[in-house]
């Protein structure tokens, strides 16, 4: 994968007062998340820690009630490996994210959460798993619980591992002194792909790795017939644009689309684009060869991505989906330390523009930008 940093905007004449401001934030608001989990870990922590025993493992529960399509896109590889491992793999998702698993196999069940704003997710003491779930879970009796959450510790946390009750947990940068997780891996968001964290699991649960070498989407074949049959009446090379993401800041403009598409008619005049708006709020008078996605569900979305020539995107779910099947792909990024090599694109058909200040909507030059990174011969 290769990387492209873009022109550094002017810097404004209060930058470092704000930086201050937002670093006495984040500390003030680090110390209250951390007294809240430290009362957590006095009311619901094991008072002694459990052993991983793989002989007799044969349960496992993955946790995601919590984050976004793309985390659980990028999980999907660790499924596929545990299933092909001889492991039973239950998944607890929120309801937004559980539609990204739907018609996989290699689950046995999905657990569905209530969807929860991130900010409240981790400072609330109650979670937001059903009782009925909560009930089944443990139920379950897992040998192994997998919390591929990286960062900061939800305060409820303890409490939902308390609940289920499982033989072991494997889990990434808690404190040592949590005695629920089993095995904690030092993990470096910073300089690592988040892909690595699957490698940490297969190492300490004897996986084969093999199976980690791609994510792992499944589409029904009904929908990808029907996005086969849109694309077979569409003549030429077919280019996909997304221009949302979760973060408005990571967002493309509607004035930098048009840019897009009218530098990409000029260089390719014979290529298709298709433009999807889950939203609904593309208003660009639309020239020839360019349609909106006339599809609804995520899964239609997966199975155009799969079939296209080219995707461009922002930092967003639309990246992880085009990784799945290694598709040449254009990727901008806002320029955040955490995030840009962890959820990096992360295969070699990809090229990722870093956008060094401001927002991604503010950078004028962006459809030049994009037009440097692609490959004349994808197209051709």
């Amino acid at each position: 994968m290769m990387q492209h940093t873009a022109i550094e905007m002017p810097v404004g004449k209060f930058k470092k007062i704000r930086a201050l401001n937002r670093r006495r934030n984040y500390f003030l608001k680090k110390i209250r998340t951390l007294l809240r989990v430290y009362i957590a870990k006095m009311l619901w922590d094991s008072p002694t820690r459990s052993e991983l025993n793989l002989i007799s493992a044969r349960k496992v529960l993955l946790m995601r009630n919590e984050g976004a399509i793309g985390d659980v896109v990028v999980d999907s590889a660790l499924v596929k490996c545990l299933h092909e491992s001889g492991y039973i793999v239950d998944f607890l998702l929120t309801k937004s994210n559980s539609q990204v698993m739907r018609y996989n196999p290699r689950i046995r069940h999905i657990y569905e959460a209530e969807d929860i704003a991130s900010a409240s997710y981790l400072k609330k003491f109650t979670h937001n798993v059903p009782r009925s779930v909560i009930t089944e879970l443990s139920n379950n009796k897992y040998d192994v619980v997998i919390d591929p959450s990286l960062f900061d510790i939800p305060v409820h946390r303890l409490l939902l591992l308390k609940q289920i009750n499982a033989k072991a947990v494997l889990g990434f940068n808690k404190w040592p002194s949590i005695n629920h997780y089993t095995k904690s891996f030092d993990f470096d968001c910073a300089n690592w792909h988040v892909s690595k964290t699957f490698y940490c699991i297969a190492d300490c649960m004897q996986l084969d790795k093999k199976q980690l070498a791609t994510y792992d989407l499944h589409i029904p074949q009904d929908i990808y017939a029907e996005t086969q049959q849109f694309l077979a009446a569409i003549e030429g090379r077919k280019i996909i644009i997304n221009i949302f993401a979760g973060n408005e800041d990571r967002c493309l403009s509607q004035t930098q689309l048009a840019a897009i598409i009218e530098q990409l008619q000029i260089a390719y005049p014979a290529v298709n684009i298709i433009l999807l708006d889950h939203r609904k709020e593309i208003r660009l008078p639309l020239p020839a060869r360019v349609v909106v996605n006339p599809f609804k569900t995520l899964h239609h979305a997966m199975a155009l991505i799969a079939q296209a020539d080219l995707i461009i995107s922002p930092d967003t779910s639309i990246v992880h989906m085009a990784a799945a099947w290694q598709k040449p792909l254009i990727a901008i990024y806002k320029d955040v330390r955490l995030n840009n090599q962890l959820w990096a694109p992360g295969y070699e058909n990809a090229r990722q523009i870093i956008i060094k200040c401001g927002k991604v909507h503010q950078q004028q030059d962006i459809a030049s930008l994009i037009m440097a990174e692609i490959d004349p011969s994808r197209l051709s």
